[in-house]
């Protein structure tokens, strides 16, 4: 079981395009009958954490949750002979449920991973179910679920120990060989700020949700960043956001606001600016606009002239539902010499963009 765990944990860090994976000392623990343990890059950097366990059909199953908060399911098997990177298309039932339509890739000859859907109903449903059936390449195999309650509460909680770590120690300059990323507001909203009571689960949801709108049309150039990067951008504001993504001077992020149904969307948008206001030291400039799609989502945008620099905001506020909302920000930076014109332009474009591929993903 040893030996199929650690080539189950390389070939899972192999998949997220890392060189080799070790196990953080003092992670490991069995839970439920599943082996778990955290896993680090050989770089000092934590890179996931994952669960396994062997079948009597020589099948070992594998759950993954990344310091993105990105998860996936693998099953590895000594006689398997994958071509590496080979794609197999896979029909997934719990208890009945489904069908999920998923698509695996050959990490290795013997392990194929599948990235899971970007619900929190579907993490549930793997916790809390009893049976998972499995059809591929003609075949179907069943894997009993018992302990997976457990096991991946504690996975989950596990990734979030271990990227809170990650986010909290200092961080190298970074190298300057491109444009400084563009600064949020030092502090965040006044009223929807974050809160502690989103769940793993939310943020797991919210995690996947981005990285489905990021594979949407003129988003595609963006990459969620690490919890290294945020710490490396040094923003109060991205810190406490539960997703970033960034591309060439446009910065983004997401946060999760469960502020009940008592907050209006004027209250939010009312605090948004006041708080961004506050945080100007200059020229300061806001406004709101109408959503044509949906009266339920808030759009507004705020600017500041501060210290030579232009900065641009723009947010969208999208309700996901039980008085939770999603908080999307999207900014830029240009100097004063430069003008404000074309990122205040590009920064509109990129936010007209991604309330498209808001509307696509989360079908509002």
């Amino acid at each position: 079981m040893k030996r199929m765990f650690a080539l189950a944990s390389m070939a899972l860090l192999l998949c997220a395009h890392a060189a080799r994976a070790d196990i953080i000392p003092g992670s490991s623990a069995n839970v439920a009958g599943w082996r778990i343990g955290a896993y680090d890059d050989k770089q000092g950097h934590f890179s996931h954490c994952a669960m396994s366990s062997p079948y009597r059909s020589g099948i070992t199953m594998i759950f993954s949750v990344s310091g993105d908060f990105s998860w996936r399911v693998g099953w590895t098997h000594d006689s398997w002979r994958f071509t590496k990177g080979q794609s197999v298309d896979l029909v997934l039932y719990v208890d009945d449920v489904g069908p999920f339509n998923l698509r695996a890739n050959a990490a290795t000859e013997k392990l194929a991973l599948a990235e899971l859907p970007a619900k929190g109903t579907v993490f549930d449903l793997m916790r809390k179910g009893n049976r998972m059936s499995v059809r591929a390449q003609g075949n179907t195999y069943a894997f009993s679920l018992d302990g997976t309650y457990a096991g991946l509460t504690e996975v989950l909680a596990c990734a979030g120990r271990y990227t809170a770590v990650a986010s909290t120690q200092p961080a190298p300059a970074p190298v300057p060989t491109a444009p400084p990323a563009p600064m949020m507001p030092r502090t965040a909203p006044a009223a929807p700020q974050k809160s502690a009571g989103v769940t793993a689960e939310q943020r797991l949801e919210a995690t996947k949700v981005v990285a489905n709108i990021l594979a949407q049309g003129e988003m595609t150039n963006f990459r969620i960043l690490t919890a290294k990067d945020i710490a490396e951008l040094d923003s109060e504001y991205v810190t406490q956001s539960h997703v970033a993504w960034k591309a060439d001077g446009i910065l983004g992020t997401l946060r999760i606001l469960p502020v009940g149904k008592k907050v209006s969307l004027s209250d939010m948008n009312s605090a948004i600016i006041s708080d961004d206001a506050r945080a100007c030291k200059g020229q300061f400039a806001s406004g709101s606009t109408p959503d044509e799609k949906s009266s339920a989502v808030l759009r507004l945008f705020t600017a500041c002239e501060e210290g030579g620099k232009l900065f641009e905001f723009r947010y969208t506020v999208v309700p996901v539902g039980d008085g939770t909302y999603y908080l999307f920000a999207t900014a830029g930076t240009a100097s004063r010499e430069t003008g404000s014109s074309g990122t205040a332009n590009r920064v509109a474009k990129i936010e007209t963009a991604l309330r498209q591929a808001v509307y696509e993903v989360l079908k509002q």
